[in-house]
């Protein structure tokens, strides 16, 4: 295939997106249900000496009576405190907690689905959107709304296919797995060696196809919106594409990464900073000669600036979900172009 410009492509995508700036409506949707953002977390750990070294004025050490009061008095509070929740338990009918079971299985499930929707909705509007505003037309939510609305049952079946065939993939790699520890049980070195086989295999082959069913993903979805394909044909089709075209979608994948990491983490610094000055105002007062209890003027300066500050990032968020799509629109119509050349 030709070489893809992803230059042109980048630059096409950021004019799309900035113009037509109903589409981050959609990428709200999308952002707000659909997209996880990036997160870290950092720990910091403590350490503790003991020494016989006693400084002037501390505390004598505890005596060994008073050590075994203490865990006395924890070990009778703790067996308290497990009587009173096995009793508490034990008073509820075992219908109330069958009840209970399924009615959070139902919640659940009402939640998955109801996101679901929302996000087949916004998937195929925002598809819908993009492809207009490439054709230059105007865009707006009442012309790509029903490209999203129409396409709904068709990306929520799709999505089921994914899911049940990635948990069936799961399932397989368990039950390999199950039967490795029953060999060992009866021949333990054959089961030590097929535990060490199929688990490069099996980690192997899930990682293959945690790849392949993103990058079908992305052209099946497009296939259903903009070609009217059912989805089981558009799944099929999608890995075709996907297994011809492999390696210029990974590379679209490590450009929108690599722009989405480097956009997201200059978005927080500048939001920090922006919100640095305001927020220290606000706070420093409560330390200002001892810890003071804010007062409702301080309380809802703080309240808003923790909105703003979410607000503004779910609002980048939201852009980048928008020109992400458009990267893979643009790639999946020139991909697309030579497949039906050939």
């Amino acid at each position: 295939m030709k070489d893809i410009d992803y230059g042109k492509i980048i630059k096409r995508s950021w004019q799309l997106t900035w113009k037509n700036k109903w589409l981050w409506v959609i990428g709200l949707v999308l952002a707000t249900f659909g997209a996880g953002g990036y997160s870290g977390s950092s720990g910091g750990s403590s350490n503790s000496s003991s020494s016989n070294i006693k400084l002037p004025g501390a505390s004598p050490s505890p005596s060994p009576s008073n050590i075994q009061n203490f865990r006395n008095q924890t070990s009778y509070v703790l067996g308290a405190a497990t009587n009173f929740l096995k009793s508490w338990f034990m008073s509820i009918p075992a219908g109330s907690w069958i009840l209970l079971v399924l009615l959070i299985l139902l919640f659940v499930v009402f939640m998955t689905a109801t996101v679901w929707i929302l996000t087949s909705w916004a998937k195929g509007a925002l598809i819908t959107g993009l492809n207009i505003a490439d054709m230059d037309q105007p865009v707006d939510l009442k012309n790509s709304s029903p490209g999203g609305v129409a396409k709904i049952k068709d990306l929520v079946i799709f999505r089921l296919i994914s899911t049940g065939l990635m948990i069936g993939i799961i399932v397989g790699v368990g039950i390999i797995f199950g039967l490795g520890f029953l060999v060992q049980l009866a021949v333990p070195v054959l089961g030590v060696i097929w535990l060490i086989l199929f688990g490069i295999v099996g980690f192997l082959a899930l990682i293959v196809a945690i790849i392949l069913f993103s990058v079908l993903t992305i052209y099946a979805e497009r296939l259903i919106v903009l070609k009217n394909l059912a989805p089981w044909e558009a799944w099929k089709k999608g890995l075709s594409i996907g297994r011809h075209n492999l390696l210029p979608t990974i590379l679209m994948g490590i450009i929108n990464s690599a722009i989405g990491c480097t956009s997201g983490c200059v978005g927080i610094i500048a939001l920090l900073l922006v919100f640095a000055l305001p927020g220290i105002l606000l706070i420093f007062p409560m330390f200002n000669g001892g810890f003071h209890f804010p007062g409702i003027g301080q309380i809802i300066g703080i309240a808003i600036l923790v909105i703003l500050f979410f607000s503004i990032n779910l609002l980048m968020r939201a852009v980048f979900l928008v020109f992400d799509a458009g990267n893979w629109n643009l790639l999946f119509k020139e991909i697309y172009k030579e497949e039906e050349n050939e």
